[in-house]
């Protein structure tokens, strides 16, 4: 048996001992080195469950019941299942947890990311906030290979979602795109615009967030919550037409993304709403905007250049992430401070428990 965070419903996580994973066909075992800890951790801590089938069985997994947290891990490879060279025992690697069936049409057609049969390590079986944790293969990639040290692989989850985000957009190289709201994913965003060539403007109401934004690369940054804050962020752009990306996921940002953007533009909803929130559909009609959204990543192609990404960063990432928390801290230091809209980091680590 190991130790394991497991979720058992709505503020009831319990750190219990579990049995010891084993690597199905076309798994890795992994000793989880790092677990990033994110919104939609806390929130299925604080308001779920939501996306754990805890109560209801998954319809891919068939779980049902308590479920060990952690959808963002990196680990070393101990054991291969079926069908997976022995060779890989030993590599670091990093995993997005993410198991599509990769037989639908939408996986065959690039977009894994919204199959119909998609599962996930973490959220709809059992994750890597524990000692030991199985992934599929597909869904990790060969940290090692990028130079990426143990706590830093783990970074390589958030930053495909960004990539993904962006690649969403359709932003090119020489593009004006805004980011509003530089958190857990929009400051990976920011270092993933910024590779790709994009001029940044970064919105945020923490000062210290906006000289974050500007050591990623934001060419500029404003203040928002002010008065003069709409007026400033229209006055960046000039006659340049930008991707706006709404990452705050708050009623109050969308709206004025919409209210704001000049006519012809696109804005990608990156935030996640934690509530229906109306919005004007008239003034997206007639101002002809795209509004996109933007699901997790397409491993087969996010996953790779993720990790090239972290790589450019290798070790300078501590002003994004802390040093991990230790495993007994995870409520008090990490769920509990990030689901009351106080996180301790920009992005937040966990070590696994100790054997």
């Amino acid at each position: 048996t190991m130790r394991a965070a497991v979720l058992h419903g709505r503020r009831d996580l319990r750190i219990e001992e579990v049995p010891t994973p084993s690597a199905g066909p076309g798994e890795f075992l992994l000793e989880v080195t790092a677990v990033g800890v994110c919104g939609t951790d806390a929130s299925e801590w604080a308001h779920g469950p939501k996306l754990m089938p805890i109560e209801t069985p998954h319809p891919v997994t068939g779980h049902v019941g308590p479920l060990t947290m952690g959808h963002e891990f990196a680990g070393r490879v101990v054991a291969v299942g079926k069908g997976v060279d022995a060779a890989w025992i030993g590599r670091l690697v990093a995993s997005c947890g993410a198991a599509p069936c990769g037989e639908c049409a939408l996986c065959r057609s690039g977009r894994s990311n919204v199959c119909r049969r998609y599962s996930s390590v973490g959220l709809h079986r059992p994750g890597a906030l524990a000692r030991f944790v199985a992934a599929p293969v597909a869904s990790c990639v060969d940290a090692d290979a990028w130079g990426l040290d143990e706590h830093e692989a783990a970074l390589v989850q958030p930053m495909s979602i960004a990539l993904h985000a962006a690649r969403r957009s359709g932003v090119r190289a020489g593009d004006l795109a805004v980011v509003q709201g530089v958190g857990g994913i929009g400051a990976f965003l920011i270092h993933a615009l910024v590779d790709i060539g994009a001029r940044v403007v970064a919105v945020d109401l923490d000062p210290a967030r906006l000289a974050l934004a500007e050591e990623l690369g934001a060419g500029l940054v404003i203040r928002g919550g002010t008065d003069t804050a709409a007026a400033e962020i229209t006055a960046s752009w000039g006659d340049d037409l930008p991707v706006f990306f709404e990452v705050t996921g708050s009623e109050r940002g969308m709206n004025l993304a919409i209210d704001i953007v000049p006519m012809g533009t696109t804005i990608v909803a990156v935030g996640i709403a934690k509530t229906p929130a109306p919005v004007d559909l008239g003034r997206v009609t007639v101002r002809e905007l795209t509004l996109v959204g933007t699901n997790a990543m397409v491993r087969e192609t996010d996953l790779d250049d993720s990790a090239r990404l972290v790589a450019a960063r290798a070790g300078r990432w501590d002003v994004v992430a802390a040093p991990p928390l230790p495993f007994e801290q995870l409520v008090d230091a990490a769920l509990a401070p990030i689901a009351e809209g106080r996180p301790p980091a920009v992005k937040s680590l966990v070590l696994p428990p100790a054997s």
